[in-house]
């Protein structure tokens, strides 16, 4: 199973200068280099301290110099926000730049809060019809020459994009998936999956992964061997009361997730505020991966003995930078070493 680290820009304090965000998240990226991580994931999202990454792209660009040879996934990219065809334009000049490390994690947005700040169409079966069609569109600027596109969202006349990617046909496309059935479609068409726990019980988990291997099974794989990876909350404490800290981080930001996902949340100056959600912080905890080294260890084994090809971990729960990097370095130390692999094994 391999491992990647995500950069959220998860900014909780107001207090703290936020001018340290990306000199600190790039310090978590060299650490990561050092342990020998293989992917950085970086999403875009707009107006919010709970993720401030809103042009990923630049931030792969930034990434690629000074790192080793990770992957770059640009992990979620959200369709319905952008013209596509700039968008295009500014994904292969990436990929040039990054000499072919991009990988590409694409979204309609599973949040209303931010298009409804961009007086964007709210329907979600309308904003699938726009994504199916940006995919398609997306596929064939990358692929073709002086191409026009006619579609009911997507309207372009004889472009090319120059330069054009640097890997061909195009970099690896995932697709997030929160549901079984979606897991299977998406799977089904021929991308690769990005799934997260959500809270929900690890047999929600194992529906996900039966249902990526059956649309896997129907797929005519186009990119080859298809993977799926695990998006996951992960912090290694230092003891019990650390751990009840983070845990109660890790809900507060859960609070605001919600609020976000159901544009309740009061977000003034781009800070978001929480709203009340069902259950305590420590039935909650029982869907994270925080605690000992021990027993993170033990959780993310479960992940890997169920088939995952890849890992990522998303530390910036709400523990100041401190914390963060002494997690990471026992991670990198005690926890990578025994679950690492390069093997692939989920669409056998």
């Amino acid at each position: 199973m391999l491992f990647g680290l995500e950069l959220p820009g998860h900014w909780p304090d107001p207090t703290k200068d936020i001018n340290n965000l990306f000199p600190e998240l790039i310090e978590c990226v060299k650490l990561s280099d050092q342990i020998g991580v293989d992917a950085f994931i970086m999403g875009e999202h707009h107006f919010m301290d709970y993720n401030a990454t809103p042009d990923p792209i630049a931030l792969a660009c930034y990434l690629a110099p000074i790192t080793s040879n990770q992957k770059l996934i640009l992990s979620v990219l959200c369709l319905p926000w952008h013209e596509i065809e700039m968008l295009a334009g500014r994904i292969a000049q990436a990929d040039q730049l990054t000499r072919g490390r991009l990988e590409l994690g694409l979204a309609r947005g599973g949040s209303t809060y931010e298009p409804s700040k961009m007086f964007m169409d709210l329907d979600p079966e309308a904003n699938l019809e726009k994504f199916n069609e940006q995919i398609e569109a997306l596929k064939r600027l990358f692929t073709e020459k002086d191409i026009s596109f006619d579609g009911k969202y997507t309207k372009f006349r004889d472009v090319t994009i120059v330069p054009p990617v640097y890997q061909r046909p195009y970099p690896p496309i995932w697709q997030a998936s929160m549901r079984p059935e979606s897991a299977f479609h998406i799977a089904r068409n021929g991308y690769h999956v990005q799934t997260s726990q959500l809270r929900q019980p690890m047999s929600f988990v194992q529906e996900v992964m039966d249902s990526f291997r059956a649309g896997v099974a129907e797929s005519s794989q186009p990119q080859g061997k298809q993977k799926i990876s695990m998006l996951h909350w992960v912090y290694i404490a230092k003891d019990e009361d650390d751990r009840r800290e983070k845990v109660e981080m890790a809900y507060q930001k859960h609070r605001k997730f919600m609020g976000l996902l159901q544009n309740t949340s009061n977000v003034k100056e781009g800070v978001v505020h929480g709203v009340d959600v069902e259950g305590t912080a420590e039935e909650y905890a029982e869907t994270l991966l925080i605690g000992s080294k021990d027993y993170v260890l033990e959780r993310i084994m479960e992940f890997k003995e169920m088939g995952f090809d890849e890992f990522g971990m998303k530390l910036h729960i709400g523990p100041d930078h401190k914390d963060i990097m002494e997690s990471l370095e026992t991670f990198g130390d005690y926890v990578l070493p025994k679950v690492q692999t390069k093997h692939s094994a989920a669409a056998e």
